[in-house]
């Protein structure tokens, strides 16, 4: 029976629904850690853009603004603030939609209390697509440069993580996440568990065209039900956009 994946607002959230409703895999080599992340301290100070290798097609004022909504987006990611998430999620394709954000918010605390953590620790922008009229929203592909963690603590007692690579690699591209397993500490019957990313990622910033707030959508949205957050029409251009205009594009 093939696997269905519930769409959630964000990648983290598209990993919960994962969990939710995973099929076994094969698990993935372990790399084993010499030392515990720091968890307090490795944690993003705001999003970068590239000094040497940034190609962006929007002007300096608007990147710069995306980048400030996009640090709020992974800190209120990184400290578990939902309702700051969800202010990063773009509400206005479901105006008074009060279920979807409570059922949001339940699964992130659910996943959260169970021990899945979502954790980025920096990202610095390479690409800016132009920005694309999408009806009511202006839609902008970004490409990064992204170190995150998706770490599974001692209480998890889900899925196996070391299973879960393809869904990994869905939300941050195929080749960037590695399984690794810390030292066992004193009192933990099992150690932190985590992938850790580094590589290219992309990401899909969007704002109503009355507002200059952005909000933020996971590359692989649409496989998930919700092609109906943007149109066809601008995330083809889009995409053949950063084919055309952005070197790593062929990463």
């Amino acid at each position: 029976m093939a696997c269905r994946t519930p769409f959630f607002p964000f990648a983290g959230l598209c990993l919960f629904g994962v969990l939710m409703l995973s099929c076994a895999s094969p698990s993935s080599p372990v790399s084993r850690a010499q030392d515990v992340p720091d968890l307090g301290n490795d944690m993003i100070d705001r999003v970068t853009l590239s000094e040497e290798a940034l190609n962006s097609f929007v002007s300096a004022d608007t990147l710069e603004v995306i980048a400030q909504d996009l640090t709020e987006y992974f800190a209120a990611t990184n400290e578990g603030r939902w309702d700051d998430l969800m202010h990063h999620f773009p509400m206005h394709k479901k105006q008074g939609d009060t279920t979807f954000v409570r059922s949001s918010k339940e699964a992130l605390e659910h996943w959260t209390e169970r021990g899945v953590k979502n954790r980025t620790a920096s990202a610095e922008i390479v690409y800016a697509s132009p920005s694309f009229t999408d009806g009511d929203q202006d839609v902008v592909l970004l490409n990064m440069q992204l170190s995150h963690f998706v770490e599974f603590h001692p209480q998890y007692d889900g899925p196996r993580p070391d299973g879960l690579k393809g869904m990994v690699e869905s939300n941050y591209g195929k080749g960037n996440a590695v399984y690794k397993e810390a030292p066992l500490a004193p009192g933990d019957s099992l150690p932190l568990r985590y992938w850790e990313v580094a590589g290219l990622n992309r990401i899909w910033a969007v704002s109503h065209v009355d507002s200059a707030h952005w909000c933020f959508l996971p590359p692989n949205f649409n496989e998930s039900g919700a092609a109906g957050m943007m149109g066809a029409n601008a995330m083809v251009e889009a995409l053949r956009h950063r084919r055309a205009n952005d070197p790593t594009s062929e990463r």
